[in-house]
């Protein structure tokens, strides 16, 4: 008797497998959706994440700051090649900056009665910068874009000088341009003075900052000299900052009567 009833339900039990494959051919459709539901969800929302971790983020805007090159488009007027001009190299370079701002610009005589030139020594730092000033509210109807005169003996401060005032920023954003930066040098170290020294003033209008050391790094400038004054050389010259740094050194080391080395 026990063996007997023992059969049946050993019958049964081998019999299950095939009934349940019958039961899930069967109902393959409901089956199938809701066996593959559950993967399917799942998949989608790894796609989701692998998606929000491949799709790059929208790069913020840059802060503006200025370019590591800058070249300005300036008028050059010369000194005329004489002995009564000689000491004019302030008014060149002040021509020079204000031929950013406008096109009628002043006649060299004119710089030099606005700016107290001295024919037998030049124009000290303090009356450039008053004739530059007077020449530029004139101009642009307003007080703001305002030169000064400083001492500088940091050429990291020197350099901020230059990007400031040649890329347009700082007080110069309004105007839409940038202006260059006057500078003191003595001359037996730059090119085309062939040692000859003598005190200078230079309008740097443009700078190549890619390198970013001063050996690297360039500078241009306008030369408003002549043969007369000692220079023979072009017109534009571009020099490495750390030569114009130390024909600056020079200018703060032999001149003390007139302590203005840049005008911005």
């Amino acid at each position: 008797m026990q063996s007997a009833s023992r059969q049946p339900r050993i019958r049964i039990h081998l019999l299950l497998p095939f009934l349940l494959l019958l039961l899930v051919s069967c109902g393959q459709g409901s089956l199938l959706r809701t066996s593959a539901d559950a993967p399917a969800a799942t998949s989608n929302a790894a796609t989701r994440q692998v998606r929000a971790m491949t799709t790059p983020s929208p790069t913020p805007a840059p802060t503006p700051t200025a370019s590591t090159t800058v070249q300005l488009s300036v008028r050059i007027e010369l000194e005329p090649n004489d002995y009564a001009h000689r000491n004019y190299c302030a008014e060149g370079a002040i021509a020079v900056l204000l031929s950013t701002w406008t096109t009628a610009l002043p006649s060299i005589d004119a710089i030099g009665v606005a700016a107290h030139v001295v024919e037998s020594y030049g124009t000290i730092g303090a009356n450039a910068v008053q004739a530059i000033n007077a020449y530029l509210e004139q101009i642009t109807g307003t007080a703001e874009y305002a030169y000064t005169g400083t001492h500088v003996t940091s050429l990291p401060a020197f350099e901020s000088q230059l990007e400031t005032d040649l890329s347009g920023k700082g007080r110069f954003t309004a105007a839409g341009h940038g202006s260059p930066v006057l500078v003191h040098v003595m001359t037996a170290t730059l090119p085309g003075w062939d040692g000859y020294q003598a005190r200078h003033m230079i309008a740097v209008f443009g700078y190549d900052f890619a390198a970013g050391t001063p050996a690297g790094d360039t500078v241009t400038y306008t030369e408003s000299a002549g043969s007369v004054a000692g220079y023979n050389g072009p017109q534009v010259e571009t020099i490495s900052l750390a030569a114009l740094w130390t024909a600056m050194q020079k200018y703060n080391a032999d001149i003390t009567t007139d302590l203005v080395t840049v005008i911005s």
